[in-house]
């Protein structure tokens, strides 16, 4: 479902930019799949650009070519649901099986509809690669409710985790609404009567085709995908239920002893990997869902809020009171706990 377009599409943005004066070429194995090619030249090019020009605008430029028509199989499935609610939740539940760095997370709140954006594949926040997938991936959710529904629709506000950079001119442009900057977790928020706009676009027999189309490849990119990027996308979509060892070894069909093989061939553990998503669920509960310490930490599969604590300190350096605290004077999130 990886389209070649958007590789088209970024060499074509990437030679807008002065300042990056090479791209690297990429010698396909013998033994890795096209499409694990595909996906590892794409991520090849973005960090190429950063690391040439650091404060490049490519994410944001690269962002006005994500409409549906440009864009692959996998748009053509959210394109043809009945309406943005179906879609969203399309969004949310197919993301993972692109194989790319972030996984959206969608909630409903209080008259809003959110959807906020992770990355548990990677060890360490890339800060340029953060910003080029914030770009795109909510450009292209804008662009193509612009484009379906209303050339007129906006977002209430948009949260990105980084700071404001020298194009943010560029971004209130886009997004025509708040934008917080620096914020601790990637988001973009509308009304949540948004979600029964029906789709001009919607085609019930062509959705199933697309569905259908969407599950078939999926069989075949689930055999590709890294054991640690199919274990780590389960703990995300299916917590608490899954960090527990023993569930997730009998899920995948694989033993105790085989799921710290598979995992130890990639240089990780469970405890490694549990590590990397309960870093990205917490701010998803504390922040986007406005869970209180108690939802939080049964979600996380800790046992207790002493065991929860700890771990916060240790990825934050601060507690989770201190930490939600400066986001409640940003103006970012409120203290449901409090």
């Amino acid at each position: 479902m990886f389209s070649d377009i958007y590789f088209r599409l970024l060499l074509e943005v990437m030679d807008e930019d002065p300042k990056i004066q090479y791209k690297p070429s990429i010698t396909p194995s013998d033994t890795e799949h096209a499409a694990v090619t595909a996906v590892k030249y794409y991520g090849q090019l973005i960090s190429s650009a950063y690391e040439q020009n650091p404060a490049s605008d490519i994410g944001i430029k690269f962002g006005r070519y994500m409409t549906p028509i440009n864009s692959c199989d996998y748009s053509r499935l959210l394109t043809t649901a009945k309406n943005v609610g179906q879609c969203f939740h399309l969004l949310v539940e197919q993301y993972h099986t692109l194989n790319l760095k972030l996984l959206p997370m969608i909630h409903q709140r209080d008259g809003l509809v959110s959807i906020s954006i992770c990355f548990p594949y990677q060890e360490e926040n890339n800060e340029p690669e953060i910003r080029f997938c914030s770009e795109t991936f909510y450009s292209y959710c804008l662009n193509s409710l612009r484009e379906l529904i209303d050339e007129n629709i906006n977002p209430i506000r948009v949260h990105l985790n980084y700071p404001k950079p020298q194009y943010a001119a560029q971004l209130e442009d886009l997004f025509c609404c708040p934008i917080i900057f620096d914020s601790a977790l990637s988001m973009i928020e509308f009304e949540q009567d948004i979600l029964s706009r029906e789709l001009p676009s919607w085609n019930k027999i062509m959705h199933e085709v697309y569905l259908n189309r969407a599950q078939e490849s999926w069989k075949d990119m689930k055999r590709l995908q890294s054991f640690r990027y199919r274990a780590v996308s389960k703990l995300m979509t299916q917590a608490p239920k899954f960090f527990n060892a023993q569930a997730l070894a009998d899920d995948m069909n694989i033993s105790m002893r085989g799921l710290q093989k598979r995992l130890s061939a990639e240089g990780s553990s469970f405890s490694h990997i549990s590590q990397l998503t309960r870093r990205e669920l917490v701010k998803v509960c504390l922040l986007q869902r406005h869970l209180n310490l108690e939802e939080t930490t049964h979600i996380l599969g800790f046992q207790t809020q002493a065991s929860f604590r700890r771990f916060f300190k240790g990825q934050f350096g601060v507690s989770p009171k201190s930490y939600l605290l400066k986001y409640v004077q940003e103006g970012c999130t409120e203290m449901a706990w409090m």
